[in-house]
């Protein structure tokens, strides 16, 4: 191991299971006190494919993202990679296991060159006795991860594969979108086996769907960036796919 150690509905039940929506594949993040939990840490940057932490092992310190990117994964007994989140700037990660002493059953690694807040064990532990706003800012971080997963639980195996790309896509758009000829691009690049990994679909599939909403002018790609051509006909198609489900 290298040593470079973040819709209203008709009614209430709408509200909530357009939210419940929203947070499905949800990128990490911590909306509030960054600028307490960075003064924590020291600034470091990381090189791109570097592992932050060891596979079961107790982490000697927490990060967060501040530019760059890094990955949540692990590789399956047969080989193949699993990536459960990327975390995007402003994200925390492994302070649940700093704190507990817990070891963590996956790795986080560097997709670009990056600049990270490493934050010790001691000074997190020293500013949860001395200021209440920092303990809240990491209880946020720890329930935000908490309910995002149980929503991804709840909801992930009752939507078909197309409706899961949509709403992957979505998600990019939202948080790498940039508007293009009245069109959204998203200024990502996205492979076919980057989607199907975070998926937790076969590639071949993910491929199969994005042709069928290339063929119903809902995407296309331009110089190998993903377009959606527009949100509003995206959403509805998501709409129709859960109707046939029902």
């Amino acid at each position: 191991m290298s040593d470079w150690r973040k819709p209203v509905g008709a009614n209430c039940n709408q509200q909530g299971n357009d939210q419940n929506i929203k947070d499905m594949y949800h990128v990490m993040y911590v909306p509030r006190g960054m600028e307490r939990l960075e003064n924590l840490g020291e600034l470091i940057k990381v090189p791109k494919n570097t592992d932050l932490n060891e596979i079961d092992t107790v982490p000697p310190y927490c990060y967060i993202v501040k530019s760059g990117r890094v990955l949540c994964y692990e590789i399956s007994y047969a080989g193949a990679q699993r990536v459960y989140n990327f975390m995007e700037p402003g994200s925390i990660l492994l302070e649940e296991c700093l704190l507990f002493d817990q070891p963590c059953p996956v790795l986080f690694r560097t997709l670009v060159d990056s600049e990270l807040i490493r934050i010790e064990k001691c000074r997190l532990k020293g500013a949860f006795k001395r200021d209440v706003d920092v303990v809240m800012d990491v209880c946020q971080s720890l329930s935000m991860k908490f309910l995002s997963s149980m929503e991804h639980l709840r909801l992930g195996p009752h939507q078909s594969a197309s409706w899961k790309l949509c709403k992957l896509l979505l998600i990019f758009a939202e948080n790498s979108g940039t508007a293009y000829d009245g069109k959204v691009l998203i200024k990502e690049r996205l492979s076919q086996q980057m989607l199907a990994d975070l998926l937790g679909l076969h590639r071949v599939t993910v491929t199969r769907n994005l042709k069928i909403l290339k063929e119903d002018g809902l995407l296309e790609q331009i110089n190998g960036y993903y377009c959606i051509r527009s949100l509003d006909q995206l959403k509805n198609h998501m709409a129709q796919l859960e109707e046939e489900l029902e």
